[in-house]
């Protein structure tokens, strides 16, 4: 046996698999420190050790096809990025987005469709300033009272249309009014016919996927029942279990149905993180979404999500 080649192996597995120092190499092979950065050195010359830079823009072609086979979606955009701090990789997914739906919306006489969310709000807060004719924005659902910034959904849509110089139209009744009756009334309303007319015509629908921590906070305001242990995310209040399946939790709703969404031209999911993982799979799985924009380790872990 080639006991130097084995040294090579062994200081190899150390360095690259087990993430020992070179110092602490030499206290567990009883070596010098300069003998073992000599073994390493050696290892990839001798080819015991085999160094690949991957073209990160490469890796993400394959990530995105890997999504777009595996969901059957029309599209994905994955973001790199250099590191797994959550707060970088929101950031660089937006901007990823950002550019994406620029393009999308420059060429005007677009009827686009603004959800709302964490996600949605960086999105438009990151979104640069776009002259683009022609375009109208409109939010996906009625008003709430829900005190976070990002869940007022006229003001989600005013701030986007103001940065893509759009006409806004805004939902003047609630998401869930107090009973069938009153449902039915501002069903009659003006307002809400012009919004159910442009949600049968959304060309661009702009969506987050909201996952327990959503059911949570909705969940405080509308109530809670029994499908809503099932639920492990939203796409604009359409809620699903891991499989996909659409789970009404309320009844009353004044919004953009599922069937609006599946109609659009196109809907874009902009999602990332390790705590969504299971909430963009089971969005994959209802169909509702077209495009899905996340960073790249976000993707992996739903290619490798049982």
């Amino acid at each position: 046996m080639d006991i130097r080649k084995k040294q090579m192996q062994e200081a190899a597995i150390l360095y690259y698999e087990k993430n020992y120092t070179q110092s602490e190499i030499a206290d567990i092979m009883n070596l010098s420190r300069q003998t073992v950065s000599k073994l390493l050195t050696d290892a990839v010359k001798e080819n015991i050790v085999e160094i690949k830079i991957h073209d990160p823009e490469i890796t993400c072609k394959d990530l995105e096809q890997a999504l777009c086979e595996r969901f059957g979606i029309k599209n994905a955009v994955v973001c790199g990025v250099s590191a797994l701090d959550e707060s970088l990789s929101l950031l660089m997914t937006v901007k990823r987005a950002c550019e994406y739906i620029e393009t999308l919306v420059k060429s005007g006489n677009k009827k686009i469709a603004i959800s709302w969310g964490h996600t949605v709000q960086k999105l438009i807060s990151e979104l640069p300033s776009v002259n683009a004719p022609g375009n109208t924005v409109f939010p996906l659902f009625g008003a709430t009272d829900l005190e976070e910034s990002c869940f007022a959904s006229n003001e989600l849509a005013r701030s986007f249309a103001d940065k893509i110089g759009a006409e806004v139209k805004y939902a003047w009744f609630p998401y869930r009014p107090d009973n069938f009756e009153d449902s039915v009334l501002f069903k009659k309303t003006s307002y809400y016919k012009k919004l159910y007319d442009l949600w049968n015509s959304i060309d661009i629908a702009i969506v987050g996927i909201g996952n327990r921590d959503s059911i949570e906070t909705l969940g405080k305001s509308f109530g809670y029942n029994e499908k809503c242990n099932s639920a492990i995310g939203d796409v604009s209040t359409h809620f699903f279990d891991e499989e996909g399946n659409i789970l009404k939790l309320y009844e009353n709703t004044l919004c953009a149905t599922k069937e609006n969404l599946k109609k659009a031209k196109e809907t874009i999911a902009v999602a990332c993180g390790k705590d969504k993982t299971a909430a963009i799979v089971g969005a994959m799985r209802t169909n509702l979404i077209d495009t899905l924009i996340t960073d790249e380790y976000t993707a992996k872990n739903i290619i490798d999500y049982k």
